[in-house]
């Protein structure tokens, strides 16, 4: 008896522990900026959004963006509302997005358009997910790479990329 007790205990704690490590997913080619993908070339970002306000190396220690880990220099081109972070080796990703009124680029998932408008109800139904607090970690299918979005009074103010140091 006492054995299947053990038994019961230790299934119970590996389904748990398998539960935890469950993420919540995108499929992240559904992310569009103008309707252009989050992935770009240099060429087409700054023909599309014309002069940045800079060009700089970000620098980051550690991630997919990292020159230190990933053998290559980064550059990210900062707009007003956005920046872009790649190499010229590969395209270049949208890594921040600050969503306020003014912002003038629409951004859509599955052309569901998101904004400083989106509460975080529309969010979960647009996005199939729920959120608990002020942010979300929502991991790209089939990568290790993730996008969170932040909300500030209910309402979504920030999408940044993330990458596992």
């Amino acid at each position: 008896m006492n054995i299947r007790i053990l038994i019961l205990v230790l299934f119970l704690f590996v389904l748990n522990v398998h539960a935890q490590e469950k993420y919540q997913t995108i499929d992240g080619s559904s992310l569009k900026i103008e309707g252009l993908s989050f992935e770009l070339r240099r060429e087409v970002i700054l023909k599309k959004f014309e002069k940045p306000l800079r060009i700089f190396e970000p620098k980051y220690e550690c991630g997919f963006l990292s020159e230190a880990e990933q053998g290559n220099k980064y550059y990210s081109i900062e707009y007003k509302y956005f920046k872009f972070t790649g190499n010229s080796k590969a395209e270049y990703i949208l890594e921040e997005i600050h969503f306020v009124p003014t912002m003038p680029h629409t951004i859509t998932f599955r052309n569901k358009l998101i904004s400083y408008k989106t509460t975080k109800k529309e969010f979960e139904t647009i996005f199939g997910v729920k959120i608990d607090g002020d942010r979300i970690l929502l991991h790209q299918m089939g990568k290790d790479d993730a996008f969170i979005f932040a909300f500030v009074n209910g309402r979504l103010s920030k999408l940044g990329y993330w990458s596992p140091c």
